[in-house]
């Protein structure tokens, strides 16, 4: 009688034991089963971004078997980003995100490959990381890398998938340039990059669950498309909205007129590409004096010189001096929650009613404004220097004020 159990060990078998075991709920799915188990693991995807939309989606992949995975991102985890980027944990602050995520992820599936990359996609490493993968993922929050994402793509014939999130709001769609002569691309929808002040995520705020939301979704097209079945929000966009809970889809088609897939050959330059800090997300943002900013994100915003922006070291020397006086421009809902000291009077009294608002300042001091991000303490710093009061400003605001001087100010 032959030992049939010795005769199977001599065939090559695609998968071990414990990742027949781990699968098993694949395994048992009809549109996915054994040969779909196989694709996954066959494939190789390039994650761009390892940050709020990052980490559901990386989990995901991992935990379902995607062969290769490849994060790139160049930035270290911060102490604001806990409170949407699931991969990391508060002893990993000031720790590279690619690392820190690869680490997470290997913990979880020890039986994938994941490769880390502590760089940002650039012209010079995008074509050589995008042709070796079957799938591309946008987990990024800025125009430049998602136009190099797509272009890249359309010159390479890759499918990607985008997505975007601001405050309660997310949109996201599979591209897959050039597969018809239907298939859109980014720029089909975006032809060029916004022009005047938008407010990046960072800055506006977003709810804590919506790239988990959005993550997710993007990591369920993935696994669809990775797997060979049909993917509804290819050449679709899809518009959600947490607050009402709220979907819509949007058919795309091609822009005839794309500056970009409508070209019989592409040429891409690094000019168009150059990260810049005033670069957004596509979102919309509205005006307003709470805890959400309306923040151009430029360095010290648009008030005073340069010698009125000062940085949280230069700050905090200046706000125990008796020559200045301290006053928090934030909602009073913000001051009463957190603040440094100081008083306080919201920069929408500046612009409604200053002699009444302000008119108890003391001129013979100088007035050192702070806010969440800066911009509002530099819109004020423009009020008071127009109605002839010497006031410096708080650079960057109390995230980078707390950022630097944690044990401090604890």
């Amino acid at each position: 009688m032959t030992n049939k159990a010795s005769s199977d060990q001599s065939t090559p078998q695609e998968f071990s034991s414990d990742e027949w075991l781990r699968y098993t709920r694949h395994l048992q799915l009809p549109h996915i089963g054994v040969e779909g188990q196989l694709r996954l693991k066959k494939s190789r995807v390039l994650i761009v971004g390892a940050g709020g939309l990052g980490s559901p989606v990386s989990l995901y992949l991992a935990a379902a078997g995607v062969g290769r995975i490849t994060i790139i991102d160049g930035d270290t985890i911060d102490l604001t980003n806990l409170q949407r980027q699931i991969l990391f944990t508060t002893e990993q602050v000031g720790q590279s995100k690619a690392e820190c995520a690869k680490k997470q992820l290997l913990a979880l599936n020890p039986e994938i490959d994941v490769r880390a990359i502590q760089e940002h996609l650039s012209l010079e490493n995008a074509k050589p990381l995008i042709a070796g993968v079957d799938l591309v993922i946008d987990c990024t929050d800025n125009f430049s890398t998602r136009y190099l994402i797509n272009d890249i793509c359309v010159l390479l014939k890759k499918p990607w998938l985008f997505a975007s999130i601001h405050q309660f709001s997310g949109q996201c769609a599979l591209f897959t340039p050039l597969k018809t002569e239907a298939s859109a691309c980014f720029r089909c929808l975006f032809p060029e990059k916004p022009s005047g002040d938008l407010a990046d995520c960072n800055t506006a705020g977003v709810m804590g669950v919506l790239p988990g939301l959005l993550g997710t979704l993007q990591a369920n097209e993935a696994l669809k498309f990775l797997v060979g079945l049909p993917c509804a929000l290819e050449n679709v966009l899809l518009l959600a909205e947490a607050q009402e809970v709220e979907f819509r889809k949007i058919q795309l088609s091609k822009n005839q007129e794309c500056p970009l897939c409508s070209k019989e050959s592409i040429e891409l330059s690094e000019e168009d590409y150059v990260l810049l800090k005033s670069d957004a997300p596509v979102c919309s943002i509205s005006d307003n004096d709470g805890g959400d900013e309306q923040d151009d994100n430029q360095d010290g915003g648009k008030g005073g010189g340069n010698e009125n922006n000062l940085t949280a070291d230069v700050f905090l020397r200046y706000v125990d001096r008796p020559e200045y006086y301290l006053l928090d421009v934030r909602s009073e809902k913000e001051h009463s929650s957190f603040n440094i000291g100081g008083e306080n009077i919201p920069l929408s009294c500046f612009e409604r009613e200053f002699e009444e608002s302000l008119m108890r300042l003391d001129k013979n001091k100088i007035i050192l404004c702070y806010c969440q991000t800066g911009v509002r303490s530099a819109k004020a710093l423009v009020v008071l220097e127009r109605h002839q009061f010497v006031a410096k400003h708080l650079k960057h605001g109390l995230v980078e004020l707390l950022k630097a001087n944690r044990d401090r100010l604890r």
